[in-house]
């Protein structure tokens, strides 16, 4: 019987491993192609990019969080919190009519209670309590609008520093939070410019810059104190931001949003891509 030539052997597997290394690549430069050919560009300035960018605004930093997805990861759904990510429905819900009501504050105190379960403070130099009643349905909506899907944990959530929200029934009672959270230190500023976004299948994604200032010092992400050396030398030069500016200093982010079944687009992931 003969014998087979372990060179002979290698050399055809060799043959084997090229030919495959070859088609992985052929596969994956007709993929990009394609990816790119379905990708189109839309302008930054649209009434729906701006929108979808707004869904984490920095008008208001001490509301929910802050911009917690400027983050030195990835941050998707199930990286949030319930109270975040019902705090922002509230913030971004469509609420045109509020009711109000005034309750009395408990004996000898500075608080009002509602079936034992929602506390509230009573406002100054007052011992009753001001109620805001905002319809559930308005905030599910929000929040289906904004995650692309229904709420899982209904429960009381801080609107900011001052103010919490509880559910009884089909209503948020809103009002004075018993404990007050108070922010110590100087405020950040924080920029953000966006550079492009495109239309990929039924995503929409959308690049920004984003650089967080404090004290004169840049910073990488809003969660992490990683501090952007480089931008702060440059910024303490000259303190005027403009696009340029935040196109070689800032963090490059991406944020991708999908198309819902109604036509809407809902928030995804938030992630850097350098660092």
């Amino acid at each position: 019987m003969k014998k087979r030539n372990p060179k002979n052997i290698d050399v055809a597997n060799d043959k084997v491993l090229v030919l495959l290394i070859g088609l992985l690549m052929v596969v994956s430069i007709i993929l990009v192609v394609i990816w790119i050919f379905n990708s189109n560009n839309l302008k930054t300035n649209s009434q729906l990019v701006t929108e979808l960018h707004n869904y984490f605004s920095s008008e208001d930093l001490g509301n929910c969080e802050g911009l917690f997805n400027y983050d030195l990861d990835k941050v998707e759904y199930k990286d949030i919190d319930v109270e975040t990510r019902l705090c922002i429905a509230y913030q971004k819900a469509d609420i045109k009519v509020v009711e109000t009501e005034t309750i009395k504050a408990d004996k000898k105190k500075e608080i009002c209670t509602i079936e034992d379960k929602m506390v509230f403070k009573t406002n100054d130099d007052s011992n009753e309590c001001t109620i805001s009643k905002v319809k559930k349905e308005l905030i599910d909506n929000s929040y289906k609008k904004l995650y692309g899907r229904n709420i899982e944990h209904n429960e009381s959530f801080k609107i900011d520093n001052l103010n919490i929200c509880y559910l009884k029934d089909d209503y948020y009672y809103c009002g004075l939070s018993e404990i007050f959270t108070y922010t110590l230190g100087s405020e950040s500023i924080i920029y953000r410019v966006m550079k492009k976004a495109e239309e990929k299948s039924s995503d929409i994604v959308i690049y920004d810059y984003f650089v967080k200032i404090n004290e004169d010092v840049c910073y990488k992400y809003y969660t992490a104190a990683s501090i952007n050396q480089e931008c702060t030398d440059n910024y303490k030069e000259n303190s005027d931001i403009d696009y340029n500016f935040m196109k070689k200093y800032g963090t490059s982010y991406k944020h991708v949003y999908r198309e819902a079944e109604d036509g809407t687009y809902y928030w995804v992931s938030s992630e850097p891509l350098s660092n």
